[in-house]
């Protein structure tokens, strides 16, 4: 039988550290990861993704008497470095850190800073951090493995297959509060309950949510206004993970106080009797309502579904509403007070069909003035979201396509599609042309028509008032010539310059070819050729050849082939290219105009 093999390089664990932090720095010492030093010990293999907790939640206690043999420490020395895991249930317990501890310290960690209800540093009367400042997650949630690469109090969660984020947690800013703070002193007295791995979770929860309360009881909204906004966000954020309802503080608090407050004679003079429904009854006693509702029929009290006491309904009253006046089963719930499953079920009773699911929604009842447009009550009436539909199809005639139109809109652009589909479904006719390559969209001339009718006053009212404040608002100029622009991009259609051509006093020029253009301008006095080109701009010659056949097709460049006389011998005759004078005017304009807008804009 071979011995129980021991470590030649030890470092001893500090009072009060965490498992996980002696093995760093233990590997740190020994100039090794931790996974390799995990697997020199014996441990059971942790993959790559594992989280920290396991470390001081899951070993079992033989492991951790055959670690204290490994590194000859005293028997039942790693007690204070491991916790129950009943304190922490299904979910891996958060971790958080005080910065100048990690600096007095040299990055190691205390256990009590895994534990849910640590909030404060009671050495320098701080609030403790959660996340890294840098890459905003916390940095030990899984576990670190090239710990010997790295200083120690830096972050090691993985931002990358070979990276870690490597932030200085000990530069993060201190949130200080003051020795005297309600906060700092509950923390005080938290950190005396005793723990151990073999420590009961009930006794301990019993401590934690005694102080807990009494803190939260105490604490004025003075304290609160003393702290900073960081401070502040901090404390709110540690208060509600350690007493929220999933965590098993959280649960055990709840299951206390429904066992203490909702006792059977409670609920019988309360919901019973009184009226009352489980959901204020959970809102008053500040227990969930799920949990009021499993602990209620836990006490065989008889629960009503939806949780409230059916109403005694006028059966007559009931009919003519729903049938005569058309009103929805919310509507006629709020005003008696109930439910809207419980109207559902008394109208199946009473036999009363119902209608369409939709069609107590009002905007499919709406029924539109015979004044406004034929095309726009088809669209609106008897259907939901007409008016909208109608405003992104007014808003998308003015982008060249309809993926300009959706990215204007923040929609994905078969979003778009399908609702202007619908539209012209709706019309009978279609709207407008589909853009293809150099040519917008453009309405048909339905469309016209349809879009000259939304610009009536009458038109124009009726949609406000239909859309509220989620009407789109018409793009200005500014973000149509960018989206005409992006369309185009660099397939756009160069402007010809030929004297036959018709062209504007500002032509299309697209952005990719500006490099090209800049660099004849610049040698205008002279002839290029491809090759100077590319040693002077670094375009590649194919993209130098290509934009070259592109410009003097349009009538922006003269070109002529070396003669005999220019390239003696057998080598192959360059051809040079020149700015035409109008090609030299737009350019030099075009360019000036660039230089302006970037300067106005800084």
């Amino acid at each position: 039988m071979s011995e129980l093999r021991t470590l030649a390089i030890r470092v001893l664990p500090q009072p009060g550290e965490s498992l996980d932090s002696w093995l760093e720095a233990l590997a740190r010492r020994s100039w090794t990861s931790l996974s390799a030093l995990l697997d020199a010990l014996g441990l059971p293999e942790v993959p790559a993704r594992e989280r920290t907790s396991r470390l001081i939640t899951s070993l079992p206690e033989k492991a951790l008497r055959r670690l204290e043999q490994q590194v000859t420490l005293p028997a039942c020395r790693l007690d204070d470095a491991v916790m129950p895991s009943e304190i922490f249930g299904q979910r891996a317990p958060g971790w958080r850190f005080c910065p100048q501890c990690l600096h007095d310290d040299a990055g190691r960690w205390p256990t009590l800073w895994w534990l849910p209800w640590a909030f404060a540093c009671t050495k320098h009367h701080a609030l403790l951090h959660r996340v890294c400042p840098s890459c905003g997650r916390e940095p030990r949630y899984f576990l670190p493995r090239a710990v010997h690469l790295h200083p120690p109090g830096h972050c090691m969660r993985r931002t990358g297959r070979r990276r870690v984020c490597g932030a200085d947690l000990s530069s993060a800013t201190q949130l200080s509060l003051g020795h005297s703070h309600p906060i700092v002193q509950t923390q005080t007295e938290i950190n005396s309950i005793g723990l151990h791995p073999f420590t009961s979770a009930d006794a301990v929860f019993a401590e934690a949510d005694c102080l807990l309360a009494a803190l939260a009881e105490s604490l004025r909204p003075s304290d609160l206004q003393k702290m900073s906004n960081a401070c502040r966000s901090a404390w709110e954020a540690a208060f509600t993970d350690a007493t929220k309802s999933k965590s098993p503080l959280g649960s055990w608090r709840f299951h206390e106080r429904r066992t203490r407050i909702l006792t059977p004679e409670f609920l019988q003079r309360e919901y019973t009797e009184g009226g009352k429904s489980l959901a204020t009854l959970a809102r008053e006693a500040g227990v969930p309502i799920a949990h009021v509702v499993r602990h209620a029929k836990n006490l065989g009290v008889a629960v009503h579904r939806g949780g409230v006491r059916p109403p005694a309904f006028n059966d007559d009253w009931l009919r003519e509403q729903y049938l005569t006046h058309k009103r929805t089963g919310r509507d006629i719930a709020e005003e008696v007070g109930t439910h809207r499953e419980a109207v559902r079920r008394r109208l199946e009773q009473l036999g009363v069909q119902r209608r369409p699911s939709g069609r107590s929604i009002p905007a499919l009842m709406t029924k539109l003035d015979t004044s406004i447009p034929p095309d726009i009550r088809a669209v609106v009436e008897e259907t939901l979201h007409g008016w909208r539909r109608l405003r992104r199809f007014q808003i998308s005639i003015y982008f060249p396509t309809l993926a300009s139109s959706a990215n204007y809109l923040d929609l994905r652009p078969g979003t778009l599609t399908m609702q202007l589909d619908q539209l012209e479904c709706a019309v009978g006719a279609e709207l407008f042309r589909r853009s293809v390559r150099h040519a917008p969209q453009s309405p048909t001339r339905r469309g016209v028509r349809l879009l000259h009718d939304l610009d009536r006053d009458g038109v124009r009212k009726l949609m406000h008032d239909a859309l509220g404040s989620r009407i789109e608002e018409i793009p200005d100029q500014d973000a149509i010539s960018a989206a005409i622009g992006a369309a185009d991009g660099e397939r756009g259609a160069l402007t010809n310059l030929h004297s036959r051509s018709q062209h504007g006093a500002r032509p299309f020029i697209p952005l990719p070819m500006l490099p090209l253009l800049r660099h004849l301008l610049t040698h205008r006095d002279q002839e290029s050729y491809a090759a100077q080109i590319h040693a002077t701009t670094g375009i590649p010659m194919t993209t130098i050849f290509k934009q070259l056949k592109r410009l003097e097709e349009a009538g922006w460049l003269v070109s002529r082939l070396e003669t005999a006389d220019e390239r003696q011998g057998s080598r192959r005759r360059r051809t040079y290219y020149a700015l035409t004078p109008s090609a030299r005017q737009a350019v030099g304009q075009h360019i000036r105009t660039r230089y302006r807008s970037s300067h106005l804009g800084q």
